[in-house]
């Protein structure tokens, strides 16, 4: 009696303590600070597409510390290229899964409301519309995304006038908290452990 009460408490405790491990956030995206495209310092330049990122039909200007300085590293980009733009990265999930998705935008100083702002879409739906002007420096968002089981589409689209000067976006990130391994094992050895010491026990009746 007192042995099964022992184990069952081990195997409850070595769940709890694995419960950390079910936090660990893993990175989905791929050049999310826009620093794996080499851009000279103070300059920037129109791009097709970003590592990592699909420019939409006007491109995408990439940044080194040009009109602002980056809020990760020294890369930035801006959406309203010529014209209004967007980017766009693909991403496996899982159906049910929760994301988290989190970005810095910065408002161009000295420039109109009216030529401002970013629209926010995650498979195919738009989640926020953001501007920061009344703000001034780089503003951080969060969302709770959730994964339909497909490659979902997250997509920033510039959506103030279409005149070359927009808001800057920087240091986008989406992570999942996925189970380690070892958070496998040591469930199942503590579950193990309960079951046979329960079966030991209705044998010995």
């Amino acid at each position: 009696m007192q042995t099964t009460k022992l184990i069952k408490s081990v195997a409850i405790a070595a769940l709890l303590a694995s419960g950390s491990a079910f936090a660990a956030p893993v990175e989905l995206l791929l050049n999310g600070s826009f620093e794996a495209n080499l851009q000279a310092a103070g300059t920037w330049a129109n791009y097709n597409d970003l590592t990592g990122w699909a420019g939409g039909p006007h491109g995408v200007e990439l940044r080194n510390n040009v009109a602002g300085v980056a809020a990760n590293g020294v890369n930035f980009v801006e959406l309203d290229t010529n014209l209004n733009s967007s980017i766009t990265q693909t991403v496996q999930t899982a159906l049910g899964q929760q994301y988290t998705l989190r970005f810095q935008f910065q408002d161009r100083p000295g420039v109109a409301s009216s030529s401002l702002g970013l629209a926010v879409d995650w498979g195919g739906a738009e989640i926020d519309h953001v501007i920061n002007s009344q703000h001034g420096g780089w503003e951080t968002r969060s969302y709770t995304l959730i994964g339909d089981g497909t490659a979902m589409k997250l997509k920033f689209v510039a959506s103030g006038t279409s005149d070359s000067y927009g808001t800057s976006l920087d240091n986008v990130s989406l992570t999942s908290a996925v189970p380690e391994p070892e958070t496998y094992a040591m469930m199942l050895a503590g579950l193990g452990l309960v079951g046979f010491a329960a079966r030991r026990r209705k044998a010995a009746k």
